[in-house]
């Protein structure tokens, strides 16, 4: 059975109260594909943060999930058997992500500067932003070198990607690497004046970028990768006078210079986290899953509980888990 895909669809999505402009443009695009293609949209679901479609194709069946998030924006992820449908629904989603068709550009600058942060979610090791000068006629070499979202590439790839950074354009990176113990430190202090991690981010944020555009007056203007949305590193730089415009968005990561900064991110998050494991003797999980409370654990055997917070981010709910574990 055929089912009027988008108009269905907008039905699910409103009832959801979560008909997002991105998510809404997104569909718009991805279904005529699927008709083109043969696909029949049997039926669709909602679901947290979404909608799913069950397909079918000829004999197959397979079953696709579109996630909408202020921060990664939209994830569309195929599941169920695998077989040519699912395959071709997984082909189809890539060219989508590559395409970008009818996104608006984020902006028309010919130099700018992008800012993304990596290692918030991670509960050991340390919390680090970057900010990235970027011209647009490097926009060739950076396609060649591999530029991209840091979420889509291997940490070997990180890792020769960042070094050709370091060693071609290390007067446009501004990183600052906050370690456990200072972002313990750091986040008390916050939270004494009633903020919150948001807060902190876009203080780091604000202040890697304006460090940055100090050797880079040629910059027009600051594109960051959406954590808040209430714009908080935007009005950051607006309490410190910082002169030029401030564009936040989720995906931005699509963009080279906020690519670069995710890349250069990622790969000093990695180097302090392989640097810690090496000091301590201990093999920390990355993420916040169930596997850090037993890393935790027997870092609190070999080196006692007040030491933690020389490798972990304190505020975090696995710490209330650790403390109220039986002995």
């Amino acid at each position: 059975m055929f089912v009027a895909p988008f108009l269905q669809l907008a039905k699910c999505l409103k009832s959801q109260k979560i008909m997002h402009k991105e998510l809404e443009n997104y569909l718009s695009h991805l279904l005529p594909e699927l008709q083109k293609t043969g696909i029949s949209i049997d039926e669709q679901i909602e679901i947290p943060y979404g909608v799913q479609l069950k397909v079918s194709r000829h004999n197959y069946k397979s079953i696709l999930n579109i996630y909408y998030s202020q921060k990664k924006g939209i994830s569309p992820v195929p599941t169920g058997n695998n077989n040519p449908l699912k395959k071709l629904l997984w082909d189809l989603c890539r060219l989508q992500e590559e395409l970008k068709l009818d996104m608006p550009p984020m902006h028309t600058w010919n130099a700018w500067i992008g800012s993304d942060e990596c290692g918030k979610g991670d509960y050991f090791g340390p919390l680090v932003v970057c900010a990235f000068a970027y011209k647009r006629d490097s926009e060739n070499e950076f396609k060649n070198v591999g530029v991209k979202d840091s979420k889509k590439i291997n940490s070997e790839e990180i890792k020769r990607i960042a070094k050709y950074l370091y060693k071609n354009y290390a007067n446009c990176i501004h990183c600052i690497v906050i370690k456990p113990e200072k972002y313990n430190e750091l986040i008390a202090k916050f939270k004494a004046q009633k903020k919150n991690l948001n807060d902190l981010l876009a203080w780091l944020h604000s202040t890697a970028i304006i460090a940055l555009q100090k050797n880079h007056p040629e910059s027009q203007g600051v594109l960051v990768d959406q954590f808040s949305v209430s714009h908080k590193t935007k009005y950051a730089l607006q309490e410190k006078q910082f002169p030029l415009p401030c564009i936040e968005r989720t995906g931005a990561e699509i963009d080279p210079a906020v690519a670069a900064a995710s890349i250069i991110a990622r790969y000093q998050f990695l180097e302090a986290f392989e640097a810690m494991r090496k000091f301590y003797q201990l093999n920390f999980p990355q993420g916040a899953n169930g596997n850090v409370i037993k890393y935790a654990q027997d870092f609190i055997k070999q080196y006692g509980e007040k030491r933690l917070g020389e490798v972990a981010k304190l505020h975090f709910k696995t710490t209330n888990q650790i403390e109220n574990l039986p002995e």
